[in-house]
């Protein structure tokens, strides 16, 4: 074999590995970008739930200040109520799909036989 085959094989076999390591790096990287973008959304609603919270204290504290009997009849009351109940929901829920993205990212992994990601910090 000549120093230029030699040479060429070397690249080949470089580039094939190069290759195979993009295409890992970024297979985890999109299963990474759908975990990420649960996680954003799940810190947006989390601080809808907590401005609904001071929302719904500075109401009942002003109900309160009022004398108010029922604070809980109180239309906007129950309105915060019922938001922090739905955001509470959808918590819950984006929580399920962040878990259900890593189990199926498992499935595949385990389906082609690879062992975990060093950048998904498991050996």
């Amino acid at each position: 074999m000549t120093l230029w085959e030699v040479i060429k094989k070397g690249a080949e076999e470089g580039l094939e590995a190069m290759r195979d390591g993009l295409a890992a790096f970024l297979s985890e990287a999109g299963r990474t970008s759908r975990i990420v973008k649960k996680r954003v959304e799940l810190t947006a609603v989390q601080a809808n739930v907590r401005k609904a919270f001071i929302l719904l204290g500075s109401r009942a504290y002003d109900l309160h200040a009022r004398q108010e009997k029922d604070p809980y009849r109180n239309e906007e009351v129950q309105n915060l109520i019922a938001q922090i109940d739905g955001y509470q929901v959808r918590v819950r829920a984006i929580e399920e799909e962040i878990e259900a993205i890593k189990r199926e990212e498992e499935r595949k992994k385990s389906a082609r036989g690879e062992k975990a990601s060093p950048l998904n910090g498991k050996a």
